[in-house]
């Protein structure tokens, strides 16, 4: 743009940065918008140029060669006679192009060839040396709406390489709507480069003052500031929508405020066996039964969601094949920073091999549970007919046997009185034998009272207990002591009777086992009825059995695991702890509501 060209505009002044321009070889670039400011601008300075006696070589479209000159003619520029007169070229800017590209770049020779006779040709039209030529060229505008960014990029340094053989000034012109990626950013800052000035958009080029043009730059810099975090926002939500596409194992897909799908992901796809195309629109309630459907769990679920921000629910879902699939489902609100609810995200898993295995491990453990309460009443069983044989045989032992055997004791006793004096010898062998019959009513009626102790049920622990620990010293010399609470009173039968054998077990094992020379027994009420036998035998070791509920399956022995069994069933548990100074079990009982007398 020349200063001929300004001062022939007259009212409408030029923008400060194209008024120090060199007329004769500057290469300038123009943005715009649109077509009529562009159009404008260049009837002025082709109109200008002709009018001063130089040359001017348009390279344009056709739709802008038509619209120049009717801008032209209206503007009162006759072309004719500088047409005529070789000065005006007005040249198909598609027809020269195909003239010097080779393989889709520009050829340098044949652009030397083509643009540099046209120059030339222009000048020798002059007939004066002082005379000066404009070029206006859309070739690179071509290359660049094509997609060839580079050869547009590369016929710019050809035009500049020109300008150093030929005096001439270029404008080039480019439509903004070209530059609308991110990635021509750099791109446009290389075209930039090759120009000796830019002209922007046509709106700058109205500003008049600094004032004007620094508030505009100050708006453009906001502009593009929000523009730059528009973009990286786009760039963030695009990522996590690839990620959220890519998902295989979750259907992850966006309702509108009324439930019908609006985005859906391959992991969707893949789960309820959809196309896009199939679901996209439709009310999710297409992945429901009938069942659910017609009772409302569809919506229900959106007013959860709606109301406290989200829902988490399993169950069944269908695919588009009618299969069913344990699914878990959480749904949540999606609303604008002012509240308003926009729509929902859904995001579904199949978990209904998780869901099969988590029943088979109930099924599982529920029949283990059943086998484990049948052993347990079986074993009650074992111990209850144990106790009653025990109680049988006790007594046929004391009534049968033991009276049989008292009888021939007397008999014999009898006998032996009689013979005496006739016969020594035979009454020393009827003593012997009486005293055989002493001893055997003493063992019979011993065995009965371990058996089943009448005096146990009759008078219940707090005199039993005693009477069987003297027995137990007699039999075994361990030196016995017992403490019992003094507000101690009888007890349900089946929990004197474990607690009984419970200590006839302990005993017989410290006889059997621990070599301890004592045992002390305490039997005590607070709450719960504690019975405890202590040894001085000797142990390295310390474990507790039946703590919390534990099986004493791992007990030492039968006997002990028949004791934990006893105070299992009663409710209560058996605990035994070895240490340095010796062994201590421990059973608890729970005290009864009642304690009605037996």
């Amino acid at each position: 743009m020349s200063t001929d060209h300004a001062a022939l505009a007259g009212s409408m002044p030029l923008p400060r940065p194209t008024e120090a321009f060199d007329r004769h070889s500057s290469h300038v670039v123009q943005f715009y918008r649109d077509d009529v400011p562009l159009i404008e601008e260049l009837s002025r300075t082709v109109g200008t140029w002709l009018v001063s006696g130089d040359a001017a070589i348009v390279i344009a479209t056709e739709a802008h060669r038509k619209a120049l000159a009717r801008e032209l003619k209206a503007r009162g520029f006759d072309v004719s006679r500088p047409f005529r007169e070789g000065r005006y070229a007005s040249l198909d800017a598609a027809e020269v192009l195909s003239q010097f590209m080779v393989d889709g770049m520009p050829d340098r020779q044949r652009f030397i060839r083509r643009i540099g006779g046209a120059i030339t040709r222009a000048r020798a039209a002059c007939k004066s040396d002082q005379r000066h030529i404009v070029a206006f060229g859309e070739m690179v505008a071509l290359l660049w709406a094509d997609g060839k960014q580079e050869a547009a990029i590369r016929l710019e340094e050809l035009w500049n390489e020109l300008a150093k053989e030929h005096s001439f000034s270029l404008r080039c012109a480019y439509p903004l709507n070209g530059f609308y990626k991110n990635e021509h950013g750099d791109l446009f800052k290389r075209i930039c480069a090759e120009h000796s000035a830019v002209i922007p958009d046509d709106k700058y080029m109205l500003l008049v003052s600094d004032d004007d043009r620094h508030r505009h730059i100050a708006t453009l810099q906001q502009r593009l500031l929000s523009l730059e975090n528009e973009r990286a926002l786009r760039e963030s939500e695009q990522r996590f929508r690839l990620l959220v596409e890519a998902v295989q194992d979750y259907a992850i897909f966006m309702l509108d405020p009324e439930g019908r799908v609006s985005s859906w992901n391959a992991g969707a796809q893949r789960i309820k066996g959809y196309q896009a195309s199939e679901i996209m629109g439709k009310h999710f309630s297409a992945f429901y039964s009938d069942e659910d459907r017609e009772a409302g769990k569809p919506q229900r679920a959106l007013e959860i969601a709606a109301r406290d921000g989200r829902v988490e629910d399993e169950g069944w879902r269908v695919r588009k094949d009618g299969s069913k699939f344990w699914a878990n489902v959480v749904v949540t609100a999606l609303r604008e920073p002012a509240g308003k609810l926009v729509g929902f995200s859904k995001v579904t898993r199949d978990i209904t091999e998780h869901m099969h295995a988590e029943r088979a491990l109930e099924e599982s453990q529920r029949k283990i549970h059943d086998s484990e309460m049948s052993l347990r009443r079986l074993s009650l069983h074992l111990l209850r007919t144990q106790d009653e044989e025990r109680r049988r045989i006790g007594r046929d032992l004391h009534d049968t046997l033991g009276q049989n055997l008292s009888v021939l004791k007397m008999k014999l006793e009898s006998l032996r009185s009689a013979t005496v004096q006739n016969q020594a010898a035979k009454a020393e062998e009827l003593a012997e034998c009486a005293q055989i019959a002493s001893d055997c009513v003493k063992e019979v009626r011993t065995l009965s009272y371990l058996l089943y102790p009448p005096m146990l049920e009759e008078l219940g622990l707090k005199s039993a207990i005693p009477w069987y620990l003297e027995g137990f010293t007699k039999r075994s010399g361990i030196q016995t002591t017992f403490e019992i609470s003094p507000d101690f009173r009888r007890l349900p039968t089946e929990v004197e009777s474990a607690l009984f054998r419970v200590l006839q077990e302990s005993l017989t094992n410290v006889h059997r086992h621990s070599g301890s020379p004592t045992a002390d027994i305490r039997l005590l009420v607070n709450g719960q009825v504690t019975l405890e036998i202590m040894d001085k035998g000797k142990r390295a070791d310390r474990k507790n059995f039946e703590q919390s509920g534990q099986d004493c399956s791992g007990a030492l022995g039968v006997g002990v695991r028949g004791m934990c069994e006893r105070m299992r069933q009663l409710g209560g548990k058996l605990e035994l702890f070895f240490t340095s100074e010796g062994t201590t079990v421990t059973a608890t009982v729970p005290v009864p509501e009642s304690q009605p007398r037996p």
